[in-house]
């Protein structure tokens, strides 16, 4: 009995003894491996090829990796290929690729799976989102050895490597696509430091690392994605250290909590602007005359000065002054008595029904700007049935070419940086993300121009000659450029955005 005491005792030393002991890794400040990212919403896919969204982009950014990507100052670096050669017509791009690379599923990076992969989206048939923003210049993909891909292009096209940087260039596991299908998206095997570990809908997404990650081996054990669409309701999960980042951060708590010493507050430059959706399609908003109205109703300088606290900027072109290819147009200035009189040359009777609908959550104070607007139009004589919704039933109801709104708060980041991508999903005729579902050969001319020509002082004149027709066309309401902010842990480093608004946490380091 007492040899059995005795053994007792020793074990629960020895026990007491191992769970003081610092964890391993050998991390002496006892930081927990975990990072917990309180966002606005959850992803909708994660199929790169798939997406349009913020939130899965940079969720995507964990899970895949690309032929190239960009560093923290924005500058192309190699990712899966380690060094490419374009030809001197501009019409052929030659990648090589890294050798030893392996999916999440342990088969090969090469290049037939690059082929694979950029063949599935440029096939019209599969109908995937980011169809158009590869398929508009990539004319065919070939297999030049199991580690060489080349890209044959339909024309000299300038921001190709920006494009392939995107992270709608991820590259998928082959094997993965043909066995999941189109669920692929719940499902997803790239080649990056993060695989997913679970998906809980409307609650998280749980990232675990990949402990065969051919580059750096990643600093966290998980990542965790929390979908929280009250603005507040992040800034307190930050105060209480339930979540180590908060994306976006609601303007008014910006102030307060840059005087907390546990917590660091980005506010950075973004290619992402704000906007109001004018269904083109729909009366009264066939007519130009009532769109322009609309645009004169709305105050945008209150919007930025009073809902967004200056961080933003009144929207002067329907493009960013961070995208190449910009040029002020000017904004509509806030004159309700102009409105009232374009509407009345447009035959609008007072009275008139809008429904109007935004998402809640998804864009930094979208809510509150967009039930601020139903009352600068309410002001001018209409009635607005005003409707919130969340994100991805939202995406799929403004898609719908049946769908019944009048105007739709929406927000573009031009992911490339380059007016190419600013303008023509959003504003083309067959562009996927044009909502307005705005229909201008003349524009539509234009943007083409744009993406064919090669000289780039000719290339932002046709611009700038696309954004002045846009604000006479005014298919939107014009409202601000975002800044974007993010409120992190001050023992986190190396958090950072790129200016296309991708959070990068890669990187990421708790000390």
């Amino acid at each position: 009995m007492k040899k059995t005491s005795l053994l007792l005792i020793l074990a629960f030393v020895l026990l007491i003894s191992a769970c003081s002991s610092a964890p391993s890794g050998g991390d002496s400040a006892g930081a927990s491996k975990d990072l917990v990212v309180a966002l606005g919403s959850e992803p909708v896919t994660l199929d790169p090829q798939d997406t349009s969204d913020g939130i899965s982009n940079n969720a995507n950014e964990l899970l895949f990796d690309k032929l190239v990507t960009l560093d923290k100052n924005n500058t192309i670096v190699p990712q899966l290929a380690k060094e490419w050669t374009t030809s001197p017509d501009g019409k052929k791009i030659t990648f090589k690729l890294r050798e030893g690379a392996k999916f999440q599923d342990g088969t090969p990076v090469n290049a037939e799976a690059v082929k694979f992969t950029f063949d599935r989206v440029i096939n019209k048939d599969n109908k995937l989102n980011r169809y158009s923003l590869y398929a508009e210049f990539i004319d065919k993909v070939n297999v030049d050895s199991e580690y060489q891909v080349s890209f044959d292009l339909k024309f000299p096209f300038g921001p190709a490597l920006i494009t392939f940087a995107h992270t709608n260039g991820g590259i998928h596991s082959p094997k993965n696509v043909k066995e999941k299908g189109k669920d692929v998206g719940k499902s997803p095997v790239g080649a990056g430091p993060y695989k997913l570990k679970e998906w809980v809908p409307g609650n998280k997404v749980v990232f675990e690392a990949n402990p065969d990650y051919w580059g750096d081996k990643p600093k966290m054990k998980t990542i965790t994605f929390k979908t929280v669409a009250e603005n507040s309701a992040r800034s307190i999960m930050l105060e209480t250290g339930e979540a180590d980042i908060i994306v976006p951060v609601v303007t008014s708590d910006v102030d307060r909590l840059k005087t907390n010493d546990k917590i660091k507050i980005n506010v950075e430059p973004s290619s992402r602007n704000l906007y109001m959706s004018i269904n083109t399609t729909r009366a009264p908003f066939d007519n130009v005359k009532a769109r322009q109205a609309i645009n004169y109703a709305v105050d945008k300088e209150t919007i930025v000065k009073k809902i967004m606290s200056g961080q933003a900027k009144v929207a002067e072109a329907a493009i960013g002054d961070m995208v190449w290819g910009y040029s002020s147009v000017g904004a509509y200035p806030y004159d309700p008595e102009k409105a009232k009189q374009l509407l009345a040359e447009a035959g609008v009777a007072p009275g008139t029904t809008l429904k109007l609908w935004t998402p809640d959550g998804r864009y930094l104070m979208d809510r509150q700007i967009a039930e601020f607007i139903q009352g600068n139009l309410q002001a001018v004589g209409f009635k607005v049935e005003y409707r919130k919704w969340e994100f991805g039933a939202f995406q799929e109801a403004t898609r719908d070419p049946k769908a019944e709104f009048n105007l739709a708060l929406n927000s573009w980041g031009t992911s490339t940086n380059d007016a190419d991508w600013g303008l023509r999903p959003i504003l083309m005729t067959k562009g996927a993300s044009n909502y307005s579902k705005l229909s201008n050969p003349d524009l539509d001319a234009l943007i083409d121009k744009g993406m064919k020509t090669a000289n780039p002082d000719e290339r932002k004149k046709v611009y700038g000659d696309a954004l002045k027709l846009i604000k006479d066309q005014a298919p939107w309401i014009f409202l601000l450029d975002y800044k974007q902010t993010s409120g992190y842990k001050s023992n986190l480093d190396n958090v950072y955005n790129w200016n296309n608004e991708r959070l990068i946490l890669r990187d990421v380091v708790k000390k």
